[in-house]
């Protein structure tokens, strides 16, 4: 009878451990330098200021506030910058310059529904891109995005479930910003967007 009374004690103290943890979607590793050569475009698209797509989301409820939200997309945002912008590389002799701006990231967990069956976390993700250079008229180009996006994701027993959304709306901002230095780009050279 004494280990069927632990069993919920010892649940909840597990539970209380993951409450406080870190979660993270980085992978071990970034791209080779041999696996960014081999994207085309590489040498063309210069990116400065991916570290700021490195960053702790800020948690604005309490609900899951002990949760740290570890994000790193700078591979993604490379390999994504080079492959949506180097197409534009014929417009500027000495290639694209990318900024990535400091990125915006907060969290906020709602508690819903019957027993907090139907509780979520909610992912905000705002990514600014700067882009241009020098065209073989010389004309200088500049083009600035920000965009936004959110994604939401269900709260299990632990806050630690909800990090999917964090990783979905980083990576759907920076493809919509994108998307919109390619909309700038070919309206300022002519050059389409690739598909």
């Amino acid at each position: 009878m004494q280990s069927i009374v632990n069993v919920p004690i010892v649940s909840l103290f597990a539970i209380a451990l993951l409450a406080g943890c870190t979660v993270s979607d980085a992978s071990s590793s970034n791209p080779s330098q041999t696996a960014l050569t081999s994207v085309q475009g590489s040498g063309s698209v210069r990116i400065s200021g991916l570290s700021n797509l490195r960053q702790t989301a800020l948690v604005l409820t309490d609900q899951c506030r002990t949760a740290s939200y570890e994000t790193d997309r700078q591979a993604f945002a490379q390999v994504a910058l080079i492959k949506g912008l180097a197409d534009y590389a014929a417009a500027f002799p000495n290639g694209i310059a990318v900024t990535v701006q400091p990125m915006s990231l907060r969290m906020r967990c709602h508690s819903s529904g019957l027993a907090a069956l139907l509780s979520y976390c909610e992912a905000e993700a705002r990514v600014g891109l700067t882009a241009g250079g020098t065209t073989r008229a010389s004309q200088v180009v500049s083009v600035n995005v920000t965009k936004e996006a959110s994604e939401r994701a269900q709260l299990g027993l632990a806050c630690i479930s909800t990090m999917p959304a964090v990783t979905a709306a980083v990576d759907k901002a920076l493809t919509d910003a994108i998307a919109g230095l390619q909309a700038d780009l070919t309206a300022q050279t002519g050059i389409a967007a690739p598909r």
